[in-house]
């Protein structure tokens, strides 16, 4: 109400007392314009943040692979021998693990016993009988661009939560700035006199609490007796003695300025962390996943038969416990006799009587996917308490402060 008048004013251009489509347009038209002002400057900043950080992930990947080359080829002759990949891929664990979430088919199939001669046929594109580095960089080439894009799959994923993120923050801190003004200004004047916001600020502890912790210096300042005085001359841009809703609002743009900015910081800071962790779990996952297949199939044959599944999950506990919460249902039922007839009638996609390792690999992916969302879901969680125990925190800290620069300010 006290900015309706005013309101109205700026947006009747021609002054009839209404606002016509033209006028109602040109309005739209300058918030779209600073929207998109904003949405722009925000994609170059995550654009340079992806920059840096691919930049970063790809030196180490390449690192990584020509350590995994390095540690195969034993004897240094600069080519991968059969006999030298099939012990490597048995006994070292560094290379376990690069090769399993690696982001190449070919070179996860060196893990796979009954996949791995073709494997080799297929980066072996001279046909000399052995991969040298030439052919290894360009798997590895294809595997980190399959990573790349993963990568900004994963981002576009990410950035459009974090726009939501900010965007209820953003609207959350308005409607309580909103709400603090109006409980300071109880005349509904529309201005705020030193006497209210003197009263306000030893009554009223809504608006003590949003103070305290709204990123604005000169507002916080209202809440100290020998600094309100000079945060009232700041903030009363127009010096008629009063803070009028616009002076409010530019102040409350500062705070929210600032706390947007710690908010992405954040933001950042949990997506670098949940993107290490959730390359760590996936690693793990699939190599648990590889060595449960090769569990089962006792034969070595690639595929997995009826009486090798039942075997394996009426006496294997590893595969028992791998499968109980792997993420996938029809995985799991594989552990119910009463639904396993089901559960192989869905994973067997070709209808060949046999799960393959494409098919098993398939619903593998399904519940690493699966487990990664229960993840995400669960830091969500964990994000916003830690928030709110910040903000409680945060509060706390700044009243403690600021009873404690009182209790030496004995003059």
């Amino acid at each position: 109400p006290p900015r309706l008048k005013k309101a109205l004013e700026a947006l009747d251009a021609d002054g009839s007392g209404e606002i016509d489509v033209e006028e109602w347009e040109t309005a739209i038209n300058k918030g779209l314009a600073k929207r998109l002002e904003q949405l722009a400057i925000e994609r170059e900043r995550r654009e340079r943040a992806a920059l840096r950080d691919d930049a970063e992930f790809s030196t180490e990947f390449l690192n990584a692979a020509r350590r995994c080359f390095e540690m195969i080829d034993k004897d240094e002759s600069g080519t991968l021998e059969k006999q030298e990949v099939v012990d490597a891929v048995r006994a070292d664990k560094k290379v376990i693990n690069f090769l399993t979430d690696c982001g190449n088919k070919n070179l996860q199939y060196l893990l796979v016993p009954s996949r791995l001669e073709a494997a080799l046929a297929a980066m072996d594109t001279d046909n000399d009988g052995h991969v040298d580095i030439d052919e290894w960089e360009e798997c590895i080439e294809v595997a980190l661009a399959n990573k790349l894009a993963e990568r900004a799959a994963k981002r576009e994923l990410e950035a459009a939560r974090a726009a939501k993120e900010i965007e209820e923050f953003s609207n959350e801190f308005l409607n309580a700035a909103r709400k603090c003004f109006d409980l300071i200004d109880v005349d509904c004047s529309g201005t705020l006199t030193k006497v209210e916001i003197v009263e306000a600020v030893q009554t009223n502890e809504t608006v003590v609490s949003f103070l305290r912790t709204c990123g604005e210096p000169n507002l916080q300042f209202l809440l100290q007796p020998k600094r309100l005085e000079r945060a009232l001359k700041v903030l009363d841009t127009s010096n008629d003695g009063e803070v009028d809703v616009d002076e409010w609002e530019e102040a409350i743009y500062r705070g929210l300025a600032k706390r947007v900015e710690q908010l992405q910081a954040e933001q950042e800071r949990r997506m670098r962390a949940a993107a290490a962790a959730d390359e760590e779990f996936s690693a793990e996952f699939l190599t648990m996943a590889r060595a449960v297949f090769d569990m089962i199939d006792k034969d070595q044959s690639g595929t997995l038969t009826k009486k090798e599944i039942v075997d394996a999950v009426a006496n294997d506990k590893e595969v028992i416990t791998f499968l109980n919460d792997c993420g996938n249902p029809n995985l799991q039922y594989l552990l119910v006799p009463a639904r396993l007839e089901a559960a192989l009638a869905e994973l067997d996609t070709d209808r060949s009587g046999e799960v393959d390792l494409p098919e098993w690999e398939a619903a593998i992916e399904s519940a690493l996917k699966n487990k990664l969302e229960a993840k995400k879901k669960a830091r969500e969680a964990a994000a916003a308490a830690a928030q709110r125990e910040i903000a409680e925190f945060t509060a706390h800290f700044m009243e403690a402060a600021q009873r404690c620069f009182e209790l030496i300010d004995k003059d």
